[in-house]
């Protein structure tokens, strides 16, 4: 059994039995997921937000925190270095504290899941973290300033939770329990808008999945059906019209994992439930496209991935931007798929605003280590293809993947393995630095960032850990907190 994301019921079953207020700790990370880096005027490393999920609950919430990332520092006050200036032979830094100021964490629910930014030129910056805990919310979190973070919903707090957009408890115009979106996982902020919006869809929207199927009525355990949602993301608020059912007769009903958007077509992954999924069907839910012109008909195209390779369930993905030199070449869609764990690489054609045919076709199937999460691109300039990152969470590893080369170049180990205990990375980010690329991954499992260097974009393959972020949630503090579940 993959270790990462257990059943959320056996986790509830095991948490922490107290009355006490338990608030999380802000001078660490607890089951750090999703990521997002922003590059900031006059300082060297930047800005890391980065989402707590506080997975086996041993405190009352989960946190996103703004790290200032030339604040932190080790035991011996050593800094974080700048990108490529790590000697070759040095250790591993560890830099544990993290020095967040008061106005550089809020709480949020349990259990993020990715995070997406919004870079605004008229306002502020604002994250959206989707969070899979009892309230089903997406938070809207604005970045008033480069490590201030402020409550959209609840400006005056510093808990986010507070009037928080849930995707599933009072969806106005939902009927015998749907629509609904329960444990919302994945966001995604569409700059391009829906094309010919309906009243109400004007503007930026942010595309949320979920990984929970939902039923009809509530709790009857009949009638699923999973969604993929769009809200606005200037002001918070859902009603069923935002909600576009993923289901396909002859394939078993799973949640959405993962979305991206482009012009006019929306990409999403699927996966299986171990509890009501019918693995008798021969289908499998790795990708769907839905076509933004037709929201209302809830056009759903089935690229049919699944017909040219066999996988189970797919994860995270990610699209190539459009080449400004060759605008006619197929772009490429990379899939995490699980069972076997494959980066699939998908041609893709046709997805203009003005077509109507969009074309895919599966071009590579690339083995990975074990447990694809997360898919993030790396980008070397117009005259070269962008490099792939995966996530790899039972393996402990962020593969990198060099289509100039066709194979994966670089397995960077973020931490130690032991058994089925690992590390498991999960988020991405990028930081671009002038030839080479600073990655940051979320290690879920032991509860640092990991900072892996590309110092020159001409060689992954010599991409290495520099340093981590934080400190270990198995020992000290944490551990103890894990103890008194016992």
């Amino acid at each position: 059994m993959r270790p990462l994301f257990l059943s959320l019921a056996l986790l509830s079953a095991a948490a922490c039995s107290r009355t006490d207020a338990r608030l999380p700790p802000t001078d660490r990370f607890v089951y750090p997921s999703g990521l997002v880096h922003r590059s900031v005027p006059g300082s060297t490393n930047g800005v890391l937000y980065v989402a707590s999920a506080n997975f086996d609950r041993c405190f009352d919430q989960g946190t996103v925190m703004a790290v200032d990332l030339d604040r932190v520092s080790g035991a011996g006050n050593e800094p974080l270095l700048p990108l490529g200036t790590y000697p070759a032979t040095a250790e591993t830094a560890e830099l544990g504290q993290l020095n967040v100021a008061p106005e550089s964490f809020r709480y949020i629910e349990n259990f993020a899941g990715e995070m997406a930014l919004w870079e605004r030129t008229d306002a502020a910056p604002r994250l959206f973290i989707p969070a899979r805990g009892d309230g089903n919310y997406l938070h809207y979190i604005d970045i008033t300033a480069p490590t201030q973070l402020s409550c959209v919903n609840s400006p005056e707090s510093n808990d986010c939770t507070a009037g928080a957009l849930s995707l599933a408890s009072g969806v106005p115009g939902s009927q015998a329990g749907q629509p609904r979106a329960d444990a919302p996982f994945g966001a995604f902020v569409d700059t391009s808008g829906i094309i010919e919006p309906q009243p109400g869809k004007e503007g930026v929207r942010v595309w949320v999945t979920h990984l929970n199927p939902v039923d009809s009525p509530a709790r009857s355990q009949t009638n699923y059906a999973s969604y993929l949602v769009d809200v606005p993301a200037r002001d918070p608020g859902v009603s069923s019209l935002d909600f576009h059912p993923m289901n396909v007769s002859g394939f078993p009903v799973g949640g959405t994992s993962s979305v991206v958007a482009d012009e006019r077509y929306v990409f999403v992954t699927g996966r299986l439930n171990n509890f009501i999924s019918d693995t008798s069907l021969a289908r499998r839910f790795l990708l769907r496209v839905l076509d933004k012109e037709n929201l209302e008909e809830n056009q759903l195209i089935d690229p049919g991935v699944d017909l040219g390779f066999a996988g189970s369930e797919a994860r995270g993905l990610a699209l190539t931007p459009r080449s400004t030199l060759t605008p006619s070449a197929p772009r490429r869609l990379y899939v995490a798929v699980r069972d076997p764990d494959t980066l699939l690489i998908v041609n893709v054609e046709g997805i203009e605003k003005e077509s109507a045919t969009p074309r895919f076709t599966v071009v590579g199937a690339v083995p990975l280590p074990n447990g694809p999460t997360e898919v993030e691109l790396v980008s070397r300039g117009e005259s070269r293809s962008e490099l792939a990152l995966v996530s790899c969470s039972d393996a402990g590893v962020v593969a990198i993947y060099d289509p100039e080369v066709g194979q994966v170049v670089a397995q960077v180990s973020v931490g130690e393995v032991s058994g089925t205990q690992s590390p498991q990375p999960f988020g991405l980010a990028v930081q671009q630095q002038g030839g080479g690329r600073r990655i940051f991954a979320s290690n879920f499992g032991d509860g640092r960032i990991s900072v892996i260097d590309i110092a020159d974009l001409g060689s992954p393959q010599l991409a290495r850990l520099v340093a981590h972020l934080g400190v270990r949630q198995d020992v000290g503090q944490s551990a103890q907190c894990q103890e008194e579940q016992l």
